[in-house]
């Protein structure tokens, strides 16, 4: 489960901040979440974050098995994020304890040695004015978590409450996808999109693919398992016809 704060904090529209390339993981604004740290490059970026005002850039890499990512392997839009605590360091790495702030987009990295340094631009927070539209696509995407529930039963009842108690189309867009199972190339589909409405829109689409899916692997899982039940029934028939093969 992914924790979201609602602390409104005031950052710069143009900032130069450590970059940290992140693997298999995409953050939201509003989110509080501890990871761990263990590249070189990235713990530096880390060390130099904590020197300054531990603000840090929060990007994903787009191959998981790049190394040593540069620009071009980076995707653009990542989160502003604040350092709040860090919970372990070893010789191995650092564990942290993160905020997103905001969005961000990297316009260009100033250095690559020996960590990612970036020229990073807040991104906008747009706002938009309650609708008949925006209502419907409140209720539909509550619509569709309530059947993704069905399908995966390994959401924390708190995750539930965060989604009925938030109302902006665009910060529930971001809670949820942070707190269901899709891959890391979803989640940047949504984190990529600054309109609120269109936002929640894509992540309808997503649901909606991710329950077909899981409807799909439950069905599958259903037949073998049936099928498992079946050919136990048969060996266990089986051993009782020899046994009283064997009596007789």
């Amino acid at each position: 489960m992914q924790t979201f704060t609602d602390e409104n904090t005031k950052i710069e529209n143009n900032l130069v901040l450590p970059v940290l390339a992140v693997r298999g993981l995409v953050f939201f604004p509003g989110m509080i979440l501890q990871f761990d740290v263990a590249r070189k490059k990235s713990v530096l970026a880390v060390s130099e974050a904590l020197s300054a005002d531990r603000l840090i850039f929060l990007v994903t890499q787009i191959d998981l098995s790049d190394k040593e990512p540069t620009g071009d392997d980076l995707y653009k839009i990542g989160v502003i994020a604040r350092i709040k605590q860090v919970v372990h360091h070893s010789e191995e790495g650092v564990k942290l304890h993160v905020e997103g702030v905001c969005r961000g987009e990297i316009n260009s990295l100033l250095q690559e040695d020996p960590f990612l340094i970036g020229n990073i631009t807040k991104c906008p927070v747009l706002t938009y004015k309650p609708s008949y539209r925006s209502e419907a696509l409140l209720r539909i995407i509550h619509e569709k978590f309530d059947e993704y529930l069905r399908l995966f039963k390994h959401v924390p009842p708190d995750v539930l409450l965060g989604v009925l108690q938030e109302k902006d189309c665009g910060r529930l867009a971001d809670y949820i996808a942070s707190n269901i199972s899709i891959d890391f190339e979803r989640k940047q589909f949504i984190l990529d999109e600054l309109r609120p409405l269109k936002r929640i829109q894509k992540l309808i689409d997503v649901i909606t693919e991710e329950i077909k899916i899981l409807s799909v692997e439950n069905e599958i899982n259903q037949k073998a398992q049936a099928q498992m039940d079946e050919n136990q029934r048969e060996y266990f028939l089986k051993e009782q016809m020899r046994a009283i093969a064997s009596e007789l």
